[in-house]
């Protein structure tokens, strides 16, 4: 592709509002954005608290031969107990770091987790 071919077509669309331009000539092709063009990042705000996996392993509600129902719209303070990810060598606790509302439990009794992997949503 000529480079004066590309600076002739990029200064006409500084003169136009055109956001966006393709050219095919010859099985040559030329693609053309200005910055108007490339999508704008997701906005948004969540005004809830994640709660993730403090290491690779197995979750746990209650350690052996103990009971913990958890459920979505359960109260929880700071500092409650939600379970313990389990790993070969040690047993992890996993806390409330807010007081709140469970909004959203995607942990899963015996399932395997990974590190970082948000197990529930608490709303203050």
């Amino acid at each position: 592709m000529d480079t004066k071919l590309i600076t002739e077509i990029t200064q006409w669309m500084k003169t136009t509002d055109l956001a966006e331009f393709c050219y095919e000539k010859n099985h040559n092709c030329i693609e053309i954005k200005t910055r108007e063009a490339l999508p704008e990042p997701a906005k948004f705000s969540c005004h809830l608290t994640a709660v993730t996996a403090p290491a690779l392993g197995f979750y746990h509600a209650a350690p052996k031969g103990k009971n913990l129902p958890l459920s979505e719209g359960q109260k929880v303070k700071e500092g409650d107990s939600l379970g313990l990810v389990e790993t070969l060598s040690k047993k992890h606790p996993i806390t409330a770091p807010v007081a709140g509302t469970l909004r959203i439990i995607s942990a899963e009794e015996g399932k395997s987790v990974e590190y970082g992997q948000p197990l529930f949503f608490i709303e203050p």
